[in-house]
């Protein structure tokens, strides 16, 4: 896909233009599950634009931080499209936003980290998907791979396809890539919509539930696509990713056992 859709004279950034499409359908589906999370619709409003307006804030300073060598001037600074956000001051951003707004209507905690774990699910499904489209975040090569021409390619094995970027994408081109971006795409995607028919279906949950398992589940995904990323290894065979995902999959696990012994019903 071209980095920018050009209409008319005008040049429309492919990521910019993706990632609004999922920050509207998320704002969608956040108003129709609030009743079930037990938030008024209103408050789901200020929480979702919050942690959206706080994410993308902190996950571009954390980005400039990390690369301030790519940042020539001050203008650069705010052109989100050139390099992007950083992916976990993202995550902090999101959490110092939607606990700000929980706190100032006196929302539970947990309650609210139980509607953003559905709408940062789909959120992130819609932002690796994107950002795979255009080369942000490209896997480690693929050894046994043969044909080299741009687009997506089969495999036999897992992940059982691979891409080829083209020149003028951001990832290098003619090289073949394992898809970690769209293979986290669409486990986000598929633990998003999972989780809203798990919050509809069952009613007799506790706070924090939810949240607990959308952390177990980030850590599955983590442990599963890390290995493919080019994230450093830190242990043996162990990539950082999937470090971070055993981490995030024993804490989601503990929150849960510790939330359960307690029971506090939505």
């Amino acid at each position: 896909m071209p980095f920018y859709i050009r209409i008319g004279k005008f040049a429309v950034s492919t990521l910019g233009l993706m990632i609004t499409i999922s920050l509207f359908i998320s704002y969608v589906v956040s108003l129709q599950i609030s009743r079930y999370i037990g938030i008024l619709k209103s408050q789901t409003e200020n929480i979702f634009l919050a942690g959206a307006l706080s994410g993308i804030f902190f996950g571009r300073l954390f980005y400039i931080i990390k690369n301030h060598d790519q940042i020539p001037n001050v203008i650069s600074v705010f052109q989100i499209w050139n390099g992007g956000i950083d992916y976990y001051g993202t995550m902090i951003g999101v959490i110092i936003g939607v606990v700000s707004v929980a706190w100032l209507y006196n929302i539970p905690i947990l309650k609210a980290l139980d509607i953003t774990s559905i709408i940062g699910s789909l959120m992130l499904g819609f932002g690796y998907i994107s950002a795979g489209l255009v080369g942000f975040g490209f896997g480690r090569p693929v050894p046994m791979a043969v044909d080299v021409t741009p687009g997506f390619h089969l495999l036999r094995v897992f992940p059982f396809f691979y891409v080829v970027y083209k020149f003028g994408d951001i990832a290098p081109p003619s090289i073949p890539f394992y898809p970690v971006q769209f293979i986290y795409g669409i486990l986000f995607l598929l633990f998003g919509i999972s989780l809203i028919f798990y919050v509809i279906k069952k009613q007799d949950r506790f706070m924090g539930e939810v949240f607990s398992i959308f952390l177990m589940l980030y850590g599955i995904s983590n442990i599963i696509v890390g290995y493919y990323t080019i994230s450093r290894v830190v242990f043996n065979h162990i990539t950082l990713e999937q470090l971070f995902g055993l981490l995030s999959f024993i804490s989601g696990s503990v929150i849960l056992m510790l939330l359960k012994s307690e029971k506090t019903s939505v």
